[in-house]
């Protein structure tokens, strides 16, 4: 095998390196993709200022590739520094020419036996992973000339069954109907390798790249015909549109252009490429059609090397399979679909692959999620895919009405506005974030080490602002719970897990101090005998406690200020009713009768323990079973799962009836698996919906704007729901009507299926 001579840093194209102890490699006909595992041991902040090992460690799938050239070099790399594969098995996917070449050369790079995946096992099962686990991964393009992406977060309740078209050397057609239940139901000997074949014969051009680029600048006039050639003017008559295509290439027939491919000039090899591409990809679509009418399959994914995001490709395939179906069926696409096989080939000899794996924004390239960040016309090399393995089962929250539904009340994707303001904000607020982050560890011996790693995640982290100023669908979804997840991600890569953890742990100590005072003083209300009036005042201090929150510029202001924000100013902040959204009178009426209450806790501190604790106390005091609920990861100052069970025990000091509750496991507390100041319900812990299952939940409470506002302020839930909030940024209270601080308290009755 002929090797490149041109330098690759392999440490940087290969992460966690010392610690790769799975590998697969799928050999196709001008790449070797790789994919490979490694277990990291975590580290975690600690309330004095430093840095120690947690423990714990996290499972890491990497996927990246390189060209044939480049291949002998990775080897030697992955021989020189990845002790843990020696004597190991390593998967290989059987599908080009080249294989007993390759085998070799891993033989003799590395100390490994090879185990052969059969190739369509590993394509479906890593599509079905792919679509299990990973957000907005399926997607749309238009066929009109906006060339909108619109991406889908699927659940396997709904995925199933799906048509998986792969356009290679030939077309393969396979109908899918469970993770690993597939059939293949036909296919063509017209795909992507007659493409290339074809106009290599044709124009003389060979690289595939160059083909697009061609198609692009294309024409199909010179060599189609029409309707409107054949029928002219009575085309309507027939019911049929004039510009659609009735032969490929039937104008050569005619004499009405040149025959003789040596005789084209530049623009007759585009017209000519295009006139191909378009005659495959009609056919491909044809085909899919009628399977798929066979199949009674709704969706269709097309993936393959000819696919591979050319937007030249999905537009035409996109046109076609509307216009067969009549518009019944739709083209859907991956955005990690050049990893499919190989992925699944891997996850086949993978203990954990049943568990949640979720993209690594922080560990994948700039091309990481393979939408282009080069100008749309143009094709693209992909590089590093990156995933994270959270350790447990994750399901569509149990109580969702449209269980693929988008969480987000903004889509940032349509919205430049929204947007611009969102990578605004972010950009202004990433020097006091470093600075957080360096003073979180400020202790850490080696400082030195503590400010290059908080540089490098504001290097890091502006140049994904600009990646996504530049071409915003380059993530998939930008919307605010992206962002700032991606922002979280960063921080974790470079050693920052919690840079609020000193932050929060004052805050509790300052709230759990203040605690006993305002349960007295509800207690003191309640004597006076308006039962109304003392409700309305928990809700309001619901509500102040949700104002402290390091994640709103205007509250960071008053919280720095010379006198602070206290609780009892907090409540001063919150408006007087009528509220811009007031459900208080709905709310106050139904309360004593639910039975059992789910409540999605928001901030640390005097959010959770002001605020939500003495909300929970309230309908505890009613008989209500109360389930608090919180992030399983740190996100700014959002209390932690961890966090929450730490504390517990100072709440049954503080108040005997808290202690009753607690101790009896009427107030209880459940993870969400999330990791971000949002909540997008399409994947949680399982645990949760056991929880909700078995106490049969009829209300759930969400606070705090960027679970109840930026998402679910348009949630359906089966049960009822309330979500409240106090708006804390200007350009929000611009969007929903109102004005800062103003309050949403938005109950709504649940929907009958």
């Amino acid at each position: 095998m002929e090797t490149a001579q041109r330098k690759i840093d392999f440490h940087r194209l290969v992460r966690d390196a010392p610690m790769i102890n799975h590998i697969c490699f799928d050999a196709c006909s001008k790449t070797v993709k790789i994919v490979y595992s490694s277990t990291v041991p975590l580290a975690h902040t600690t309330l004095d200022c430093t840095r120690i090992s947690s423990g714990e460690s996290e499972d890491r799938i990497y996927c990246i590739q390189v060209q044939y050239p480049d291949f002998p070099l990775l080897l030697k790399f992955f021989g020189e520094n990845c002790p843990l594969l020696k004597g190991t098995t390593v998967d290989f996917v059987v599908t080009a020419s080249q294989n007993a070449e390759i085998e070799e050369e891993i033989l003799k790079a590395l100390d490994v036996t090879l185990r052969h995946v059969d190739a369509f096992n590993g394509l479906v099962y890593g599509t079905s992973f792919l679509l299990r686990n990973i957000e907005a991964e399926s997607f749309t393009f238009s066929f009109d000339e906006s060339q909108q992406y619109e991406f889908q977060t699927l659940n396997t309740e709904s995925m199933y069954p799906y048509l998986l078209i792969n356009i290679r050397t030939g077309v393969s057609v396979v109908l899918v109907e469970g993770e690993r239940q597939f059939k293949r139901l036909g296919g063509s000997s017209i795909g992507g390798g007659s493409f290339l074949g074809l106009s290599e014969i044709i124009t003389g051009v060979s690289d595939i790249e160059e083909m697009m680029d061609r198609a692009l600048q294309g024409s199909p006039d010179e060599f189609d015909i029409f309707i409107r050639d054949i029928y002219g003017d009575r085309a309507s008559n027939f019911n049929m549109d004039p510009h659609l295509l009735a032969a490929s290439f039937g104008r050569v027939t005619r004499g009405e252009t040149v025959r003789r491919p040596e005789e084209f000039n530049e623009q007759s090899k585009n017209n000519a490429i295009l006139s191909l591409l378009r005659m495959i990809l009609y056919n491909v679509s044809q085909l899919a059609y009628m399977l798929s009418e066979i199949s009674n399959v709704k969706r269709v994914f097309f993936n393959g090397f000819l696919v591979r995001n050319r937007p030249i490709v999905m537009k035409t395939l996109s046109f076609a399979c509307n216009y067969w179906s009549a518009g019944k069926l739709r083209a859907y696409f991956l955005r990690h679909e050049n990893y499919t096989t190989g992925l699944g080939a891997f996850l086949e000899n993978l203990p954990s692959s049943d568990m949640y794996w979720k993209e690594y924004c922080s560990g994948s390239t700039a091309l990481g999620r393979f939408v282009p960040v080069e100008p749309l016309e143009t094709g693209f090399k992909t590089q590093t895919f990156a995933l994270k393995c959270q350790r447990f089962k994750a399901a569509p929250f149990s109580l969702l009405v449209e269980k693929d539904g988008k969480p987000d009340t903004i889509d940032f994707n349509n919205d430049d506005e929204a947007r611009n303001f969102w990578i605004e904000i972010l950009d202004k607020t990433i020097t006091d974030m470093t600075k957080f982050a360096i003073a979180s560890q400020k202790n850490y011996p080696e400082q030195a080490a503590v400010v290059d790693r908080a540089k490098e995640f504001e290097t890091d982290f502006v140049k994904t602002m600009d990646t996504i100023k530049e071409h915003h669908v380059a993530y998939g979804n930008s919307n605010a719970r992206n962002l700032l997840e991606v922002r979280e991600q960063i921080l974790q890569e470079k050693g920052f897990d919690d840079i609020y953890v000193q932050k929060k742990h004052e805050e509790n100590c300052t709230a759990i101090a203040e605690l006993p005072r305002v349960l007295a003083l509800i207690d003191e209300l309640k004597q006076r005998g308006d039962e109304k009036h003392v409700f309305e005042y928990v809700c309001r201090g619901l509500l102040a406690g949700n104002v402290f929150d390091w994640g709103a510029k205007e509250v960071v202001k008053m919280m720095n200020s010379e006198n602070g924000l206290s609780f009892h100013s907090a409540i001063e902040h919150v408006e007087q009713r009528p509220w811009l959204f007031d459900g208080f009178e709905s709310f106050y009426e139904k309360h004593k009768e639910y039975k059992s209450v789910l409540i999605f806790v928001d901030n640390s501190g005097f959010d959770y323990i002001l605020g939500i604790i003495p909300f929970a106390r309230e309908l505890l005091r009613n008989g209500s079973k109360v389930i608090i609920c919180a992030n399983s990861s740190p996100a700014l100052n959002d209390l932690t799962y961890r966090e929450m069970v730490k504390w517990a025990p100072e709440l049954k000091e503080a108040d005997e009836d808290l202690a009753k509750f607690i101790d009896s496991e009427q107030m209880m507390f459940v993870q969400s698996g999330q990791e971000s100041p949002c909540l997008d319900a399409r994947r949680v812990h399982q645990d949760l919906n056991d929880t909700v299952e078995k106490y049969q939940t009829d209300l759930v409470v969400i606070e705090g704007m960027g679970r109840a506002l930026h998402t679910n302020f348009n949630v359906q839930f089966k049960v009822d729901s309330l979500k409240a909030a106090v708006i804390k940024t200007q350009w929000l209270a611009d969007r929903l009507g109102g004005k800062m601080f103003s309050v949403v308290f938005k109950h709504e009755y649940g929907v009958n299926e």
